[in-house]
């Protein structure tokens, strides 16, 4: 039997086990663990870098899925750059141009890390198939091979 360790009262406790014949082990209540923060502060993920991201429209269910090498923020400048320019080059800025729609640049969502820029690129690749309103370009998916579409809307 297993008892949580409560000074003095513990003591007077096991003195009448003792006449039982009964054998009690005692648990710290309070542990170091509960004290003492383990593992590392997770990072803001916007200083993430070498990632595949999503994009969400706030006012429909489309997404774009984009990469970078560089750290999330500066890539989200750039699309707010874009929206605020209207560049009409940026499929995220012609989004909410044409629909009046507002992008959530304040909730990007991580998909994937990967340093090797070929792994990263298909990644994006795969996510880009996988989104189901998607209003990235076709032709960014133009380099993944036809027969794993099947196998990519599968887990879509």
């Amino acid at each position: 039997f297993i008892a949580p360790y409560v000074k003095n009262l513990t003591e007077k406790f096991h003195n009448v086990y003792r006449n039982y014949n009964l054998n009690i082990a005692y648990k710290s209540v309070n542990s170091l663990n509960k004290f003492i923060k383990t593992g590392k502060d997770r990072l803001d993920k916007m200083n993430n870098n070498n990632v595949v991201y999503k994009i969400s429209c706030c006012d429909c269910d489309c997404s774009y899925v984009g990469q970078t090498k560089r750290k999330l923020k500066t890539r989200i400048k750039e699309h707010k750059s874009d929206i605020r320019k209207s560049n009409n080059h940026s499929v995220v800025s012609l989004h909410q141009l044409e629909y009046g729609h507002q992008i959530d640049l304040d909730n990007i969502n991580i998909l994937d890390s990967e340093h090797s820029f070929y792994k990263k690129s298909i990644s994006e690749m795969i996510h880009i198939k996988k989104q189901g309103n998607g209003i990235n370009n076709q032709n960014d998916t133009d380099k993944l091979p036809n027969i794993y579409l099947p196998i990519i809307q599968s887990f879509s």
